[in-house]
């Protein structure tokens, strides 16, 4: 658990939404007791190394191994999970079934479901599937952890993207370290995170001048005055129209801490 879930002086804030969780199912207990070893483990751990041996994809499994993976509980499942992440399906069996299979994540432990959904977030191998898929559990469930948020501001544009998302969600209680890190974000704090992110050169035509324009992330070059590429439609700084924007959560961090401050 992070030093700012640790601290036990916080403010009360109340949630715009509160997460369900799926617990009418029973967990599977993966623990010893005194040396011995329930049976049952043994037996779903064997099952569930078949599963991964045996999977071939979310359109070959049925319903009974979606639902067993899900409330399993099971840690073994993540990687299996994260490469079911980037498949895509158009009928609605698909899309129950990939439903079902990550409400894995409401089944564990929240400070596990944290560190195995930010680690993930954090990691080389991040796929664009993989972070819809990712930034919507976090939000379902209101994994809010502000030590790994920071971590995000520090990484790819991507990541960057995935902790605007965060930050907008609602804590049921804000502790002072929890506090103390908003504060960092005050007033331009975090707009001051988001550069532009695309290159300036000269282009050079056969019978003309060079001019300036700049390089696009996606490799299309605009006129130096566009505030938008003309291919993929995304600002310099590398965010689309519909996206969510760090001035629209540089106002609800102000907002947020104007109210906690006059508590």
């Amino acid at each position: 658990m992070s030093s700012r879930a640790k601290e036990h002086r916080s403010f009360m804030i109340t949630a715009i939404g509160t997460p369900v969780l799926l617990n009418e199912i029973k967990h599977i207990q993966a623990e010893a007791v005194g040396g011995d070893i329930d049976g049952s483990v043994i037996k779903n751990k064997v099952k569930a190394s078949l599963i991964i041996e045996r999977y071939t994809g979310i359109y070959n499994m049925d319903n009974t191994t979606a639902e067993f993976i899900a409330t399993s509980r099971l840690t073994e499942f993540v990687p299996l999970l994260f490469k079911a992440m980037n498949e895509t399906g158009e009928n609605q069996e698909f899309k129950d079934r990939q439903a079902t299979l990550f409400r894995y994540f409401d089944f564990l432990d929240k400070d596990q479901a944290i560190t195995i959904l930010y680690g993930q977030l954090l990691s080389d191998d991040l796929t664009g599937a993989q972070f819809k898929i990712i930034s919507k559990a976090i939000s379902s469930s209101n994994l809010i952890d502000y030590d790994q948020v920071e971590k995000l501001l520090a990484g790819s544009l991507l990541v960057k993207k995935a902790a605007l998302k965060v930050l907008t969600l609602d804590k049921d209680w804000y502790s002072a370290p929890d506090i103390a890190y908003l504060q960092t974000l005050k007033g331009e704090g975090l707009l001051q995170q988001f550069q532009e992110v695309v290159t300036v050169k000269e282009s050079k035509g056969m019978f003309s001048s060079g001019k300036e324009v700049w390089e696009c992330l996606c490799g299309y070059c605009n006129k130096l005055d566009a505030t938008a590429c003309s291919s993929c439609t995304k600002d310099k700084r590398g965010f689309g129209a519909e996206e969510l924007k760090p001035e629209a959560v540089q106002k609800l961090i102000n907002r947020r801490l104007a109210v906690i401050e006059g508590m």
